[in-house]
């Protein structure tokens, strides 16, 4: 994590993949949350937003985080819809940095969202595919 810019966070989190992402929130708490910090967390259904509670008591509590459900399939009280096509409807992100972390899917399509609206790919970090596309192999 660099904490010397001043960009924002986007970050993404599909299912458990939301741990590393509160991981890195608590990061920037840790060092004086200066930055905003934008997290869409994705799950198909809403019984899937594992930790929910403690994302919310978060944002609670910092002003410069901003947390938004999104569920694909089902009712929700949350934001509804594929994850990368409501990041995508909330940009510009091309001033943030990103980070990604869940299933292999929904990194590939993030990380094309992100591309697309305009992050350099050095600014974005991901969980590694490669690795992750032999876990769900074995």
């Amino acid at each position: 994590m660099d904490h010397t810019t001043d960009n924002g966070l986007l970050c993404l989190g599909g299912g458990t993949g939301i741990a590393p992402i509160k991981a890195l929130v608590e990061d920037v708490a840790e060092h004086g949350g200066r930055r905003p910090v934008e997290v869409f967390y994705g799950a198909r259904h809403d019984g899937d937003l594992y930790d929910m509670d403690t994302m919310r008591d978060l944002e609670r509590t910092h002003p410069w985080l901003s947390v938004r459900p999104v569920v694909s399939d089902g009712p929700t009280s949350a934001l509804s819809g594929q994850l990368p096509h409501v990041v995508r409807a909330y940009g510009p992100w091309n001033a943030y940095d990103a980070y990604l972390s869940g299933p292999p899917g929904m990194i590939r399509s993030g990380l094309d969202t992100l591309v697309g609206a305009g992050i350099p790919t050095h600014r974005i970090r991901h969980d590694g595919i490669d690795g992750l596309l032999a876990e769900a192999r074995g």
